[in-house]
């Protein structure tokens, strides 16, 4: 443990970017909230992508490009005497 202790030591400026590295990557691995996802989880993901400075990602407000668009406006409330239209997700 001694050695491990010197080593980050005497390397100060290479463990910190490693160690950031691994925060942001650790950060942008979490999956995006769905409809079904707790409200906790959804704070988790916000506060940790805060933490994170992935604002865009944490505070997004464009719902096309949230991963649960579709299952959201299929199950929009609507008229029960219209179609119901289904939307696709588009090929990438």
């Amino acid at each position: 443990m001694n050695t491990i202790m010197n080593f980050l030591t005497a390397h100060q400026v290479l463990s910190t970017f490693v160690a950031t590295s691994v925060w942001s990557s650790f950060i942008s691995a979490l999956p995006a909230p769905q409809s079904s996802s707790s409200q906790f989880y959804s704070f988790v993901f916000k506060f940790c992508n805060y933490l994170a400075f992935n604002l865009s990602r944490a505070s997004s407000t464009r719902v096309e490009n949230s991963p649960n668009f579709q299952a959201a406006v299929n199950n929009l409330p609507g008229p029960i005497d219209k179609p119901v239209v289904v939307v696709e997700a588009p090929k990438p």
